[in-house]
């Protein structure tokens, strides 16, 4: 902990000697013999999603605001409005909201932020900055569902290969889940509800929020067709960990979470990628439910490994193939993220554009080879302007009801899904 501290102090107070990389002309216009007036940009997307027992809107506007070639500002607002059976929930708050700014070869982001360090596409175990929105089941868009941060991003580029950078989180926040009385309720927290309304159980859940320091650091090496970029993670479970302590009591905890890891990219052709992790997590805590029934938490190693292509194939084909190994060498019992000791996963995107990429017919799958467990995910895209897509879909979760396993308990929820998605 230490050693992570001292780096990322170093990362603000070292003295700057050359100049970084420009982040991009965004907001520039061309020179002339007048002063340019840099003008505020304002973004958003609104997007509505149906299926057979919910709705769910979702909404995001930003403001952005270059003030000069070194400093930018990013001013964001998120709405949510979500509607099952006859619970509705309607929620505004805070979006992205960040300043930007360079000074010499340095550069640092503060504020509420939205960050992304791992390789993997859709699923990533270097990915850990952000909690999460579990709003509607398994298939909302990866980064939709982010919950922005407060914290510090420095950069320190050393030269064009190599760059030191690290984020310091001072309040930490937890993963938000649905209602216990959703049909996207886990089944643990459902057993947890029935314990403590029909059992007489107590419940002593650790707080959601509050002032507890976190840390990352990396250091990313680029070269022509290689990247690379070593990680340090000494941060907070973002899921509560439950344990039955004793009998009738229950206790839930954000324990540490500290991961040592490396991600990066090979370049093959100018048409083929292939990303890569590594991550082992020393000492987690896991919770333990087996057969319905919560017991005791338990402390174990976790090792995660992700291989993956990117492919794009004549007439506008794209394919994205992913494996990926989650190895828990003392899993003493089942748990709600994981069953065996060593699982085997595989994540596949397929994708062909007609009509000039106005068409799109995409299938997604991820698959659990050691359970059993998949959910599919086939979708139908009609983008008809730069402003307006419609998408028609189905989302399938298997193995079945009695499975307990992350995936297999939601297959009673096979749902078809018609989405409207306005950009401006």
């Amino acid at each position: 902990m230490l050693l992570s501290a001292l780096v990322a102090l170093a990362l603000l107070i070292l003295p700057t000697a050359c100049r970084a990389d420009d982040w991009g002309d965004w907001g520039t216009e061309p020179a002339s013999a007048t002063p340019v007036v840099k003008r505020p940009f304002v973004s958003g997307w609104w997007n509505w999603q149906y299926n057979d027992f919910s709705s769910y809107d979702q909404g995001r506007v930003t403001f952005e605001r270059e003030l000069d070639k070194k400093r930018k500002i990013v001013s964001g607002l998120n709405f949510n409005h979500y509607t099952e059976d006859n619970n509705k929930k309607w929620k505004v708050y805070p979006g992205e909201n960040y300043y930007f700014f360079k000074a010499g070869d340095f550069d640092y982001k503060i504020g509420m932020l939205v960050e992304n360090i791992g390789s993997g596409d859709k699923f990533s175990f270097v990915d850990k900055i952000n909690s999460r929105y579990y709003h509607n089941g398994m298939a909302n868009d990866y980064d939709r569902d982010k919950k922005e941060v407060p914290g510090l991003r420095a950069t320190w580029y050393i030269n064009k290969k190599l760059r030191l950078s690290g984020h310091y989180l001072p309040y930490f926040t937890a993963s938000e889940f649905p209602s216990i009385f959703s049909h996207w309720a886990y089944a643990i927290h459902k057993r947890l509800a029935s314990e403590i309304l029909f059992n007489g159980a107590t419940y002593n859940a650790a707080p959601e929020s509050e002032f507890n320091p976190q840390f990352h650091v990396e250091l990313g090496m680029t070269y022509p067709k290689l990247e690379m970029r070593f990680h340090y993670l000494r941060m907070r479970e973002r899921l509560p960990v439950i344990s039955q302590d004793r009998p009738g009591e229950f206790n839930g905890s954000y324990p540490l979470d500290e991961t040592f890891a490396v991600n990066g990219n090979v370049t093959v052709t100018s048409d083929l990628l292939l990303r890569y992790e590594m991550a082992w997590s020393r000492e987690r805590t896991f919770t333990a439910f087996e057969n319905g029934v919560i017991g005791k938490s338990f402390p174990s190693d976790h090792i995660g490994m992700l291989v993956g292509s990117d492919r794009n194939l004549p007439r506008n084909f794209y394919v994205n193939l992913q494996g990926m190994v989650s190895y828990v060498p003392d899993l003493w019992h089942a748990t709600p993220v994981q069953m065996d000791s060593t699982e085997y996963l595989g994540s596949m995107q397929l994708r062909q554009t007609f009509r000039q990429e106005r068409l799109q017919i995409e299938f997604n799958a991820l698959t659990n080879f050691t359970s059993g467990e998949y959910v599919l995910t086939p979708k139908i895209m009609l983008i008809h302007s730069d402003f307006l897509t419609f998408m028609l879909g189905l989302q399938v979760n298997g193995k079945g009801a009695e499975s307990l396993g992350p995936v297999g308990q939601f297959s009673k929820n096979n749902t078809a899904v018609f989405e409207t998605r306005v950009t401006f």
